[in-house]
């Protein structure tokens, strides 16, 4: 006799109880056994995406314009339905409040909604969630629990939120309500195509190293996604006779050129950033309201960051030739400004000298190791080097900082007074940088001040000139709390770093190289604790007991050991907070740039550190 059809679901209760249910009607058999009211086999009704097959060119952002308000007019039918029908379970897919990914990506990239019948939500909304109904029973029946729910993070909305809550205030030197770029994303977010895609890409870039599973894919894909929007938004905003303020435009470009790195060490974004260069040229001559004329200078204060990060790493002459047009301080007035730049913090003009040095030194360097001979053309370039080196040099002596004056108990500053005293120490600790780059490049300036020197050989200029001044910037950073405007402190770590050379070979021992007193060593000596928590020096000063017991080592080798342990000590709690990709390749460089200093004690010729950088390949932008 042939068996009777089945529905092969069975009742819900044997599902539950993992049981194989035989179906008898009305009610099965082994709910009449355990005396349960057998709830029955009507067939669940489930939205599902499994075996849907979309067309090739299909993407994530094809459907309906009405599409929630469908999904929510189904799932209000459905709720409607399972309370005048308890026995029937319906499950609401997550596919109905957000379109299926595509099988070569995660749940990412979806355009902002610009329709009025799905309304934007607000950036803290809660993530979409999977809730599956079942039929409520009596408290005598054994039911499990009566609500399952899984929560299912929507991508997108993530990295968003992401983006509010921790990148902007990470990527901002003080970062406030009134933050340029806080408020421009909070305005574009939703309605602008390459603003969104930018936020994605840069929160995913953030996050990928940390979540390389759940991002790796989105990471890959935002990056695309926002040049692709971005390309069609410089196309319009070209083609337009009038265009407006293009706002969304140079947010896109910057968020894209700094975070790019961040992904992979060595990617500068220099496109994006020659590309806002182009953008803010063509408002020359544009009649601008006052808010307009305020974002103008807002995005030439962060053209001039990212040109000056660049001006470490580049070694193309285009790069060069647009950093060192920059016009120098038409006024030698103090330059803390009474509002900082949100982004970065220090004067523009600071940085746009920071980058001028910058450029001569790599410039100076790029020259000399590509020419193994002399030419006139060589020493000709090697002069011309010197007399702007020395322009910049006497731009920089010139700017004043007074120190700000605060109470000596620094537990009752007032937030004001921190942001103040912060910024000094952080615009300070910038301007002596340029110097100490141009004194390690051009050591004829530093005949120029301390004509004794003169005849002096390179070793002598530097521990008497270079490494006392690398070790005041070292102090300098010592004051600055590692929280704040953080993500401008690693390039003032290399740059103090490329600066502590050790004056003589210290024993230590027995065996290759535990002469070296750095901060590899396994401690054959140890050294006497550091004041720097008293007195908030990070060299510090040496007890002179300590040094009538070890007279071979030298009062400045041990506060350079010092430095270069705080230096590397910083860099790593920094990367703990921001991308670490560029942070781990700062602290290679510093280890590499060490090694070789210590390998040419006593030596006359020495290795500069942006040789190491490029014969190591060891570059990223370091801010």
């Amino acid at each position: 006799m042939k068996n009777k059809q089945k529905s092969r679901s069975g009742c819900r209760t044997c599902k539950v109880r993992r049981l194989r249910c035989d179906e008898t009607k009305p009610a099965c058999r082994n709910c009449a056994l355990k005396g349960f009211d057998c709830p029955g086999y009507q067939q669940r009704l489930q939205w599902s995406t499994k075996h849907e097959r979309l067309p090739p060119a299909a993407t994530t952002t094809a459907v309906p314009e009405n599409f929630t308000k469908l999904a929510q007019q189904a799932s209000a039918s459905i709720s409607k339905s399972v309370k005048t029908n308890p026995p029937i379970a319906a499950t609401v897919s997550p596919s109905l409040a957000t379109p299926p990914p595509s099988s070569s990506s995660s749940s990412t990239l979806s355009p902002p909604p610009q329709t009025e019948e799905e309304p934007v939500e607000d950036v803290q909304r809660t993530p979409t969630a999977r809730s599956t109904i079942v039929r409520r029973s009596s408290p005598a029946q054994e039911q499990p629990a009566m609500m399952m729910f899984q929560p299912v993070v929507d991508i997108p909305t993530f990295l968003i939120e992401h983006w509010f809550k921790s990148v902007c205030s990470s990527w901002s030197a003080f970062d406030s309500p009134s933050n340029p770029y806080r408020r421009l994303t909070s305005t574009f977010w939703n309605n602008s195509k390459p603003v969104f895609y930018a936020l994605q890409a840069i929160s995913a870039a953030s996050l990928v190293e940390r979540l390389p599973h759940v991002l790796r894919e989105t990471a890959r894909a935002a990056p695309r996604k926002a040049a692709e929007a971005i390309q069609k938004e410089l196309m319009n905003f070209s083609r337009a006779p009038r265009p407006c303020f293009p706002s969304e435009l140079l947010l896109s470009l910057f968020c894209m050129s700094s975070s790019m790195c961040w992904l992979e060490a060595r990617q500068l974004g220099q496109h994006y950033v020659r590309q806002a260069r182009a953008v803010l040229k063509s408002l020359d001559g544009w009649v601008l309201d006052e808010g307009s004329k305020e974002l103008v200078e807002f995005f030439n204060g962060c053209l001039i960051y990212e040109e000056m990060l660049r001006s470490v790493v580049s070694e193309e002459e285009i790069d060069f030739e647009h950093m060192l047009s920059w016009p120098e301080p038409a006024n030698k007035a103090p330059l803390l400004q009474t509002t900082p730049h949100a982004w970065t913090g220090v004067s523009a003009d600071v940085f746009r000298l920071f980058g001028k040095a910058m450029a001569l030194c790599r410039r100076s360097r790029t020259r000399w190791r590509h020419n193994d001979g002399t030419s006139y053309r060589i020493l000709q370039g090697a002069m011309k080097d010197i007399e702007e080196a020395t322009s910049v040099e006497e731009s920089l002596l010139a700017v004043d900082l007074p120190e700000p004056l605060l109470p000596p108990d620094e537990t009752t500053l007032t937030p004001a007074q921190t942001q103040e005293r912060d910024l000094y120490h952080a615009t300070q600790a910038y301007r002596l940088s340029s110097l100490l780059q141009l004194y390690e490049t051009f050591p004829d300036l530093v005949a120029k001040r301390m004509p004794d020197l003169a005849e002096a050989d390179g070793a002598v200029v530097w521990n008497t000139w270079v490494s006392p001044l690398a070790l005041h910037i070292a102090d300098i950073l010592g004051k600055l709390p590692v929280g704040s405007m953080r993500c401008i402190q690693p390039l003032l770590c290399l740059c103090a770093g490329s600066g502590l050379r050790y004056d003589a070979r210290v024993p230590l021992g027995n065996g290759p190289n535990i002469y070296f007193l750095s901060t590899e060593s396994t401690g054959a000596t140890a050294l006497p604790p550091s004041p720097a928590a008293d007195t908030g020096s990070v060299a510090g000063s040496v007890d002179s007991d300590f040094l009538l017991v070890n007279p071979a080592i030298s009062e400045n080798a041990i506060k350079i050991s010092r430095a270069r342990a705080f230096l590397l000590g910083r860099l790593e709690q920094l990367e703990v907070s921001l991308p670490p990709k560029p942070i781990g390749v700062a602290k290679q460089l510093l280890r590499a740039v060490w090694s070789a200093y210590d390998e040419e004690i006593g030596v006359t010729r020495r290795t500069h550190w942006l040789d190491v950088m490029s014969r190591t390949g060891l570059h990223s932008l370091f801010g």
